[in-house]
């Protein structure tokens, strides 16, 4: 009923802020369901090799801009886009191609939807093959990709085909705000449109980094820019952030927000510790990053990243200092950094801070 539809639409426009112009009330509701959140990155850090190709074009002749992401995000801060296998990389070109889109928005889908098919399942809801369609609307938009002369929702290529045709006649070709309403349509989630926009433009270069998805042990480079410098530094939502001073609070986002593969934590500890009387965590002005894969080579330059990183924007961040690896920097004594010897010794790699970065903040 049409009166349904209004309702609806007026309830968007005053919940959500969404213009009157993005909300599409066919006839015909079949957009592809809310994807699950993909289960967290089985890498646990960093690839350098990141597309130097910009967002706003595609390989083929277009000229066409993405709008940037924007807040909220929720699969792209935990999960950083995969590299691209080289069969469906060459996927989204053509389909890009053929439909004078960008093919890193395409890619952005396919990293959001199922990893480009690492994940290739059908979902709890029913939606079904790498861009993860609804079956009604894939017979609506579903269009053969490869040419063999049928329409198979579990076929990559008529999938991403399918997923390029829906896009263009979501409107997607109207500028940006073409853009928003084509992928509100694909997907009604603002988070999930944030995502595929962040990981589109880091497809292009131009934001986060691109992990290894298909060898996590080969995920963290020894090299590299360090990441850029972001004061927003939203939450965390760790639990490590409860009872730190507002210094480490911001210290702990920002860090996290650089470096989404560190997963765990540690804040404030129990005036009652042992350690208070030398360590700044009983004042909830430390936190440790626990490092993935420490013990390895790439795990310990993953390491040197954090460390260098914070030392860089010490300033920023208000550092006091910093110990990994059996060294401190402690800008107050100099820049060098120099060997750490814990009071209780270096006899495990806690103690040697071999496993965590320690950060001790200022107060002010």
């Amino acid at each position: 009923m049409k009166w349904v539809a209004w309702v609806l639409a007026l309830t968007l426009i005053v919940v959500f802020g969404i213009p009157i112009g993005i909300i599409t009330m066919g006839a015909v509701a079949v957009a592809p369901a809310v994807a699950e959140q993909i289960r967290q990155d089985p890498c646990s850090a960093y690839d350098t090799a990141i597309s130097t190709l910009s967002a706003t074009s595609s390989t083929s002749s277009s000229s066409f801009e993405l709008p940037k992401w924007g807040t909220p995000r929720h699969q792209s801060l935990s999960s950083p886009a995969q590299s691209i296998p080289a069969g469906v990389k060459s996927l989204y070109v053509a389909a890009a191609g053929r439909y004078n889109i960008p093919w890193q928005l395409l890619a952005g889908i396919g990293m959001a939807e199922t990893r480009h098919g690492r994940n290739n399942r059908t979902s709890s809801a029913g939606a079904q093959g790498l861009m993860q369609f609804m079956p009604g609307t894939f017979r609506a938009y579903g269009v053969d990709g490869n040419g063999d002369g049928t329409k198979d929702i579990h076929n990559d290529a008529d999938s991403i085909f399918s997923a390029a045709n829906y896009l263009v006649r979501s409107g997607v070709k109207s500028g940006k705000t073409g853009v928003i309403k084509a992928l509100w349509a694909y997907n009604r989630s603002i988070t999930y449109r944030n995502d595929v926009l962040y990981y589109a433009w880091s497809y292009a270069g131009k934001a986060g980094v691109v992990v290894d998805g298909d060898d996590p042990e080969d995920c963290i480079p020894v090299d590299g820019d360090l990441p850029a410098f972001d004061d927003t530094c939203a939450p965390s939502h760790s639990g490590a952030e409860r009872g730190l001073k507002a210094t480490a609070i911001h210290g702990l986002r920002c860090v996290k927000q650089a470096f989404p593969a560190i997963t765990s934590m540690g804040g404030r500890r129990s005036s009652s510790s042992s350690t208070c009387s030398f360590s700044d965590h009983c004042t909830g002005l430390a936190v440790d990053f626990m490092i993935p894969k420490w013990n390895t080579r790439a795990g310990n330059a993953y390491g040197w990243r954090v460390a260098h990183w914070v030392q860089a924007h010490a300033k920023e961040l208000h550092v006091k200092y910093i110990i990994w690896d059996v060294k401190k920097w402690n800008p107050s004594a100099g820049q060098r950094w120099r060997p750490y010897r814990h009071p209780y010794g270096n006899s495990n790699p806690t103690l040697a801070h071999k496993n965590h970065v320690h950060v001790s903040f200022y107060a002010h």
